[in-house]
């Protein structure tokens, strides 16, 4: 059963009832375009039939490469609207990535940024692309567009009247629970997967979201996350989507500069990974800035520092925050607006009514309360597979429909849920997700290293940070430095740990595994 809402049921057609609802109202600031319903959606309606004179067909993938601006948003909403499941990939991602993970999902089209901090992204990028058969398409946002390439602009400055057909029948072939959106995730192995949302999953999610979030027409929304992961492909922008209200968009974080936004846009709603305010609150002209226009501040990602909870409650009236994932679309658990400081710091609060929460033992069994145990979640905000990974698919969700987070929690007896640790041993930098075996497996392929283990590491401002030990191999040097300059070839940025320690050993487990617990002690001790 889906979630009980007023919104239509395609991606696409919540952006058409809003820009007949409010077609004169600002839908999206970026710079100095102010961008209304109306354009936006005529924007969205040209691109789509650009899509399908391209011969795009339903279900297939469309790339996009970006940093946060209406583009994106454009791309997004038109594959969603001719049945196409739109890719994000992190404009950090090292060649090697890309080329993991477009071999995974083969997108048809690939949108990408010319441009980007006043570097080429679209040319380079463009000869890697060259190498797959199944892009058959090479869009270029902006300026930078290579030879071969079609400039984005080109596609939604005209209609297509000789598509409005095909784009109908189109859209009455689309079912809810078709994909409309790809984002990468990995799990214990950390082999990426890619989560494939639907419609039904993310509308139904955020359907849920907006009043937890209090959302209103008049909401003037900040968009600064990265668009390729869930907090800013569904948790923040949809619900504007929805209501009517108005986003903010900006390419990138910087604290200032994000202050300066909140004041001169009046922001009414601010989303942030707990670095990001941690970086904020610690400027020294912080009390300078006016955000009096906040009514409510959203903090998720990692675990906030109890001191920054009593700083963020000075922000807004309301601090909401909660726990969700990649999976299930964005947030499940929610505080209430009335709870108080210890409560938003030490619990992501308690499930939404329209889904189910479970706490299980290895047996997925429920345990008692207070017990701690795996979380799982059950609802239609689960996903519908991890793409073209059946196996994995049915390791995460079971006949029942519960999928199976990894992540360990125990709840209280309010039904608030306090998350414990990782089953996993994912951990979360600045807001990115890290895993562990990933930066392992590329350090392993340097030809000097015999031993290697990853592990989060506390951090004051980026909540975790990587930890790296390396243990080379006999008669070899290595020093910190280049291993770095290794890690580079395969890794983005976020993904370099920050501190790197060159032993001579490793503690082994009897099965000759590297010991991860002796290290986390040490850790713990130092």
């Amino acid at each position: 059963m889906s979630v009980n809402h007023p919104y239509a049921h395609f991606l696409g057609d919540i952006v058409a009832d809003t820009a007949q609802r409010v077609p004169d109202k600002e839908a999206i600031v970026y710079g100095d375009e102010r961008i209304t319903w109306g354009e936006f959606d005529r924007r969205v309606d040209y691109l789509a039939k650009a899509f399908l004179e391209m011969g795009i067909g339903r279900g297939d993938r469309i790339g996009i490469i970006s940093t946060t601006r209406p583009e994106y948003l454009e791309t997004y909403m038109a594959a969603a609207r001719i049945g196409a499941i739109l890719v994000g990939f992190n404009i950090l991602y090292s060649p090697a990535e890309l080329t993991r993970l477009a071999a995974m999902t083969e997108p048809a089209a690939m949108v990408v940024l010319g441009r980007a901090a006043g570097k080429d992204v679209a040319a380079p990028l463009k000869a890697l692309f060259d190498t797959m058969p199944f892009v058959r398409h090479y869009i270029v946002i902006g300026d930078g567009a290579p030879d071969g390439a079609v400039a984005f602009d080109d596609l939604t400055g005209a209609d297509r009247p000789d598509q409005d057909a095909a784009l109908a029948d189109r859209r009455a072939e689309l079912e809810e629970d078709d994909g409309v959106l790809i984002v990468f995730t990995s799990g214990s192995t950390g082999k990426p997967k890619g989560a494939l949302l639907t419609h039904r999953s993310i509308i139904d999610n955020i359907a849920v979201e907006v009043p937890k979030f209090g959302c209103v027409s008049d909401d003037r929304v900040l968009l600064h996350l990265p668009m390729n992961h869930v907090g800013g492909a569904t948790e923040l922008s949809i619900p504007a989507l929805m209501v009517g209200g108005t986003l903010v968009m900006m390419d990138h974080f910087h604290p200032a500069e994000t202050l300066q936004m909140i004041q001169d846009e009046h922001i009414t709603l601010l989303g942030q990974v707990p670095t990001m305010f941690i970086m904020e609150l610690n400027l020294p002209n912080y009390a300078d800035y006016d955000l009096s226009s906040l009514r409510a501040v959203v903090v998720a990602g990692a675990a906030t520092p109890p001191p920054v909870m009593a700083k963020m409650l000075e922000m807004a009236p309301s601090v909401v925050t909660g726990y969700g994932m990649t999976e299930v679309g964005g947030f499940v658990t929610y505080t209430d607006p009335d709870d108080d400081a210890d409560t938003i710091s030490f619990t992501v609060g308690a499930i939404a009514p329209e889904f189910g929460l479970k706490v299980v033992d290895e047996d997925r069994g429920e345990v008692k309360t207070g017990d701690v145990g795996e979380v799982a979640i059950r609802g239609t905000c689960v996903m519908k597979e991890y793409f073209r990974d059946p196996e994995e698919t049915a390791a995460a969700i079971d006949e029942d429909g519960w999928f199976y987070t990894g992540d360990l929690g125990k709840l209280d007896d309010r039904g608030y849920l306090t998350l414990v640790d990782r089953k996993k041993d994912m951990y979360i930098t600045g807001g990115y997700n890290v895993y562990p075996r990933e930066v392992e497996e590329q350090i392993h392929l340097h030809p000097k290293v015999a031993f290697v283990a990853c592990l989060g590491t506390s951090d004051d401002v980026m909540g975790e940070v990587g930890t790296l030990y390396v243990v080379p191999k006999p008669g070899t040097t290595l020093d910190a430095d280049e291993i770095r300059e290794h890690a580079k070839q395969g890794l983005a940025a976020y993904k370099i740990p920050k501190y790197i320690s060159i032993r001579d050993a490793l503690p082994l487990t009897g099965l000759g595994k590297v010991d991860k617990m002796k290290l986390r002690d040490e850790l713990a001790g130092e």
